[in-house]
């Protein structure tokens, strides 16, 4: 486990580059922390440091948005942004296809309070967690693989 402290939104770019130039494909980083902690911020500059030209919104009321990358620099031609806030029961992302795309060579997930379905996601390889804790107005981030 590591610890990455985050005083600034800068900060938040320069992690989400670094964790972005470490995958391959095939990961699923499954985010933590309470309301406000940045998880989409952190997911939205992932994305854009992967190559995702559109905006990157929470897709909190659908449950999950597929955005392709045109980063040539990467193998990974798509992430797929999951937010479990809404989510009652886990079945409900079967229903929407996520399946088809959790440890796929060519896709990375980014799973927003993946805590909520921590039990489906054992079944999984690949998974790196990050839990985001406020402390004293900045970001702790928990990382565990």
């Amino acid at each position: 486990m590591e610890i990455i402290t985050i005083k600034t939104e800068k900060d938040t770019q320069k992690f989400a580059a670094k964790l972005a130039k470490s995958l391959k494909g095939g990961e699923i980083i499954a985010l933590a922390g309470d309301l406000g902690a940045g998880k989409t911020t952190l997911t939205q500059y992932l994305a854009k440091a992967l190559g995702v030209k559109k905006n990157i919104t929470s897709p909190t009321f659908v449950l999950m948005k597929v955005y392709p990358i045109s980063n040539i620099k990467y193998s990974i031609s798509k992430i797929v942004h999951v937010d479990c806030y809404r989510l009652d029961e886990p079945q409900e992302l079967f229903y929407l296809g996520i399946e088809e795309y959790l440890n796929k060579e060519n896709t990375v997930v980014i799973i927003e309070w993946a805590d909520k379905i921590k039990k489906y996601l054992k079944k999984f390889k690949n998974i790196i967690w990050l839990k985001i804790k406020i402390k004293n107005k900045q970001r702790e981030v928990l990382i565990k693989n």
